[in-house]
């Protein structure tokens, strides 16, 4: 109920319309109080595990390096069920290796369009698939926007559904279980860890604040803003003397 009211009201306010910030302020009691808890990333051993076997996958084997290809892309690029689902292959840039994100939640309303980088390490197992992918829809007589083809001839794009039984795939082969919202706070927190400020990842994730980020997604770890603090004082009473 707490996402459902929210949703509602940046829908009003993009139209200018304050009319359930007037209600709220006359029956608070009709949002439930929420206390929301952030949940974990994805720990890097299992990241880890993804990548290698990423790595040892058959260039043949175009259903298990489309699965791959997904989720790698889904965690290093923070894109959410619908915006890699309707990404299309030129949205890709190779040369440059950048992402645009094209079909954002909140699309044609309060979502804006975003570009992502492609770190290196996610490169080759990409464009293993783009080459996979080529062949696929070569042999089938088939050409399609989509970066992730559908096999159904009434859209080009693949189903949620699809999305999720991809990444089922590659939970089986790990043995560990995620979700992709798990691969989106996964990217939040991995460049968090590498000391990219808040602001830009928050950018990055398409958020409208920091606040959604750190509450939601990701926050940097104790040991890390430990050591960060403990560095400004290096050198401080030499500086002094």
């Amino acid at each position: 109920m707490v996402h459902e009211i929210n949703s509602l009201r940046q829908l009003l306010l993009y139209a200018g319309n304050s009319s359930l910030d007037v209600c709220l302020a006359h029956n608070p009691q009709l949002k439930p109080v929420n206390r929301p808890q952030r949940k974990p990333s994805m720990d890097e051993s299992v990241y880890r595990r993804i990548m290698d076997r990423s790595a040892q996958i058959d260039p043949r084997d175009f259903e298990r390096l489309r699965a791959y290809a997904l989720v790698v892309l889904c965690i290093n690029t923070g894109t959410r069920n619908k915006e890699i689902r309707f990404a299309n292959v030129d949205d890709l840039d190779t040369n440059n290796w950048i992402l645009d994100i094209v079909h954002v939640k909140g699309e044609a309303s309060y979502g804006q369009p975003r570009r992502v980088p492609v770190p290196p390490e996610a490169r080759p197992v990409v464009t293993n698939y783009l080459l996979a992918r080529s062949a696929w829809l070569h042999r089938r007589g088939v050409s399609s926007p989509a970066l992730f083809p559908s096999r159904s001839p009434g859209s080009p794009y693949l189903c949620g559904n699809s999305i999720r039984k991809m990444k089922d795939l590659v939970e089986r082969e790990i043995g560990v279980d995620f979700d992709l919202r798990q691969c989106r706070r996964t990217f939040g927190q991995r460049y968090l860890d590498r000391d990219l400020d808040i602001e830009s990842v928050s950018v990055l994730m398409g958020h409208s604040t920091t606040r959604m980020t750190e509450t939601f997604y990701s926050r940097r770890k104790l040991d890390t803003a430990v050591n960060r603090a403990a560095a400004v004082w290096d050198g401080t009473e030499a500086s002094e003397e």
